[in-house]
């Protein structure tokens, strides 16, 4: 038997990122939470380490997760980020999950002239103290980079399969019923703003759009509403 009224939460991070990527919001977790922060398959490790995983592995480890935490939980909040919200949307509609909070979810892509120059600076390491932009997605890049180019090429089979669970996830939105918070970056380098006319139809999600901030780099500003509201979330689940 499991402690009755006990809240489990599982934080899932998109393609190439860290789960380091959710420590603003670990810190205000409450005590007595079953909190599991996955590192999916492939990542914290070397190009080739994410050349050899699959979306299908990623999507069992989430699964997996779940099925964890259910044994010991009453109740379960996911939050995530990029790729991982595409997971996390595919779980709430296949299982009983209490709430989804759900960070740059990208059912539309928009390939920017930022994203082009991030990447650039992120493969050469050339980043300026400054530069908080490109810092945070340095950062938030959790495979070691590899100065053979070629090598990234073995990467194609990897978003193949993304963008083919961006298109099955936007299918199944209508059956989506659990209560969301979606959060949207108005300078996303990646992911259109126009996914939000995605949900307006759906009375259980409620869409947010994070002013100052991009796909990697939030604002204080905005980096003070996304963790606010998670907070809020957190305290409305003990009430």
């Amino acid at each position: 038997m499991h402690e009755q009224g006990k809240t489990g939460i599982l934080f899932i991070h998109g393609i190439l990122g860290t789960p380091e990527h959710f420590k603003p919001f670990l810190l205000l977790v409450p005590k007595g939470y079953s909190v599991c922060n996955l590192l999916l398959k492939g990542h914290g490790g070397s190009v080739r380490d994410l050349s050899r995983t699959s979306m299908s592995e990623w999507k069992q480890q989430v699964s997996e997760a779940l099925d964890e935490l259910s044994e010991s939980c009453d109740s379960i909040i996911i939050v995530a980020h990029s790729m991982g919200t595409l997971f996390a949307i595919q779980e709430a509609i296949r299982r009983p999950i209490d709430e989804l909070f759900l960070i740059n979810v990208p059912l539309k892509l928009h390939i920017t002239f930022r994203l082009i120059r991030t990447m650039q600076k992120v493969y050469t390491g050339r980043i300026k103290p400054e530069d908080e932009w490109n810092l945070a997605a340095q950062k938030a890049c959790s495979i070691r980079i590899e100065k053979n180019v070629f090598k990234y090429l073995t990467w194609i089979p990897r978003y193949l399969e993304l963008f083919s669970e961006i298109r099955k996830t936007r299918k199944m939105l209508g059956s989506l019923s659990t209560k969301s918070h979606v959060y949207l970056s108005a300078y996303d380098e990646m992911v259109s703003v126009k996914c939000g006319k995605l949900f307006e139809n759906n009375p259980q999600v409620s869409v947010k759009m994070l002013n100052n901030s991009g796909h990697f780099y939030y604002s204080p500003e905005d980096q003070y509403i996304v963790t606010e509201d998670f907070s809020r979330m957190i305290c409305n689940k003990d009430n």
